[in-house]
């Protein structure tokens, strides 16, 4: 080998490293992705906390009921609670009879047996929920079924936890600019809050409008089995949960916000 091949050799093993250097930064700090064993977590044990963007709720769907009946629009520019899901997400339906569940998955709320709930917990649902009648049964029995809690215990939990995680998305959302909102940005806003890696537990999710291109819909949250939360009975604590839960893989890294 001459040694004008050996410097060529040499200068591409340089710039080679350069490239795998600049690809792996580009990963790690720019689009805040987990690491692959990280993410391969995302279906161990443990739930998601997911709060779906009103505004966008109503853009995308509009035939929505709590659309249609303006429950969502009074609720104002917020986060409306979607639900707590048991991971990984196939787990469903538990011990759900099947023409139950059938009616469950179709979202029709006044043909599913009533959830048995505490006055104080079915007038939170009634703030929080797009529609109570359709989606506390049917979160119930589509999830709340595997998640080893009683129904006021699961859908409490998902009360208090939507209301910290409002306190740091809504002004997120109500300041995006026309530029729309990134992943990054949500993700640095937790990390701000409640420290470090936190931010790694949060997913953005974005559906496609016509006309509107990609609206930022859903947040989730990654959190510890929807059984272990408060267990010790001392108050939920959303950032002391989200550094329990695993990391999750970004979904959706931008998105308009209407």
């Amino acid at each position: 080998m001459q040694r004008g091949d050996r410097t060529v050799i040499s200068i591409s093993a340089v710039l080679a490293a350069v490239v795998v250097a600049a690809v792996g930064f580009s990963v790690v700090v720019l689009d805040r992705s987990p690491s692959s064993a990280a993410i391969e977590s995302n279906d161990s044990d443990s739930s998601r906390l997911v709060a779906t963007w009103g505004p966008s709720l109503c853009m995308s769907d509009p035939s929505n009921s709590g659309c249609r009946s303006g429950h969502v629009g009074e609720m104002g520019r917020t986060f409306v609670l979607h639900g707590l899901w048991p991971q990984p997400f196939s787990d469903q339906y538990c011990d759900v009879p099947k023409d139950v569940a059938d009616r469950a998955a179709k979202l029709k709320g006044p043909d599913m047996p009533l959830v048995d709930l505490s006055d104080d917990v079915r007038a939170g649902l009634q703030s929080n929920l797009s529609d109570a009648s359709v989606m506390a049964p049917h979160e119930w029995y589509a999830h709340g079924t595997c998640s080893g809690v009683a129904p006021d215990k699961y859908f409490g939990d998902a009360l208090t936890l939507i209301d910290q995680a409002r306190k740091i998305l809504d002004p997120l959302f109500n300041q995006a600019t026309k530029k729309g909102l990134t992943l990054s940005t949500v993700r640095d806003q937790f990390d701000a809050q409640f420290g470090q890696g936190t931010g790694d537990r949060v997913a953005l999710t974005c559906r496609n409008v016509t006309g509107e291109g990609s609206v930022a819909y859903e947040v989730q949250l990654s959190l510890p089995p929807v059984n272990a939360l408060g267990i010790d009975g001392t108050a939920l604590s959303l950032g002391d949960l989200l550094l329990k839960g695993p990391p999750i893989a970004p979904t959706c890294r931008h998105g308009r916000v209407p």
